[in-house]
């Protein structure tokens, strides 16, 4: 496993290490092009409920979305990100 490494993004603060996935809507029939995806690893947590007095291990899917003004930002951004994650596996 690789050790963390943050960096911003938009205003966003992501962990490379975390990253699964990164993708834009290319399709305008789906929904907005503007908006880049990053899916994070799954991670898990407990969660106790006092009704039956024990914890629960609960999933959480944690996915960042940060929005641009066109398609071609996004785009760019994405490959910007893309390249910063490519490098940080390769280390």
């Amino acid at each position: 496993m690789h050790r963390s490494k943050i960096i911003i993004v938009s205003g966003f603060a992501i962990d490379l290490s975390r990253i699964k996935a990164i993708r834009i809507n290319t399709n305008t029939k789906i929904g907005p092009t503007n908006l880049l995806t990053v899916d994070l690893n799954t991670v898990y947590t407990y969660l106790f409920n006092p009704n039956e007095n024990k914890f629960k291990k609960q999933r959480i899917r944690n996915i960042a979305v940060i929005e641009y003004v066109d398609y071609n930002a996004a785009n760019e951004a994405m490959e910007d990100l893309t390249s910063l994650w490519q490098e940080y596996v390769k280390d």
